[in-house]
């Protein structure tokens, strides 16, 4: 996601089509006016100068910026914006504001690449109490929040369960194996089965074709489930029949 902005400079972006002002975060007395995804923000220059050297440097050559010519924020979705602007404009001070792992992380990945610090510290104090491990170590990863790791790592390498795919596609290869190898040689992982049953369970696990002769034989011991339903895996999709020269199965 590109951090940097731009002035709408064309009369047939800015002037000719009207764009809709946020319901919310359009304020009256606003003397800075932002575009993002064809939704015009007015908010207040002096938060923007006074936390953030990103948009001191941008603001302080722009002598005005308004719905003809606002300042364009490229790459940045509305949605993790009103997020941004929730902690600037609070509603209530007297409760803390509470929002999940995913808003969290917005507000990180805008402070940390506006350079807004206090508010990327609020940010991390905030995720430090509700992340799970796994998004602790992307996160941590992502953004140099080396005091996470140690305890996500060892609190992934220890649990009973497996990576779910899910986790998996955030963690990337090199930590998937890596994570492996840990809960191999330290035993981390207690055997739900036993390996005698790993044959037949293998084309459940990874939706591999079974063989003819495996298609007659008895189906399992009574009162065992099949690992097919390991945590995180979807059940493999069946495969099509293979079908002879006239196209038929």
């Amino acid at each position: 996601m590109s951090s940097g902005s731009s002035r709408a400079s064309s009369p047939f972006d800015s002037n000719e089509i009207e764009q809709p002002r946020h319901s919310k975060y359009y304020f009256k007395d606003g003397n800075v006016v932002f575009l993002i995804e064809k939704v015009l923000y007015n908010v207040h220059r002096y938060f923007f100068e006074r936390d953030s050297a990103h948009f001191h440097s941008i603001l302080e050559n722009v002598q005005g910026a308004d719905e003809q010519n606002p300042i364009v924020l490229p790459g940045v979705r509305s949605a993790d914006f009103d997020e941004f602007l929730a902690i600037l404009y609070p509603t209530d001070f007297r409760r803390p504001t509470e929002k999940t792992t995913a808003q969290w992380t917005s507000i990180l990945h805008l402070a940390a690449e506006w350079g807004f610090e206090s508010i990327q510290l609020l940010a991390i104090d905030k995720l430090t109490a509700t992340a799970i491990p796994v998004d602790k170590i992307v996160l941590g990863r992502r953004y140099g929040i080396s005091d996470w790791l140690p305890g996500a790592y060892e609190a992934v390498c220890k649990r009973a369960d497996s990576l779910t795919v899910e986790e998996g596609m955030k963690l990337g290869v090199e930590d998937i194996i890596r994570i492996s190898a840990v809960r191999q040689v330290y035993g981390c992982a207690k055997a739900r089965y036993e390996t005698k049953h790993l044959s037949k369970d293998l084309g459940d696990i990874f939706g591999l074709e079974k063989p003819l002769e495996q298609c007659y034989q008895d189906p399992g011991e009574p009162g065992r489930d099949s690992a097919s339903g390991i945590r995180g895996l979807p059940n493999p999709r069946p495969k099509p029949l293979p079908m002879d020269s006239s196209g038929k199965p």
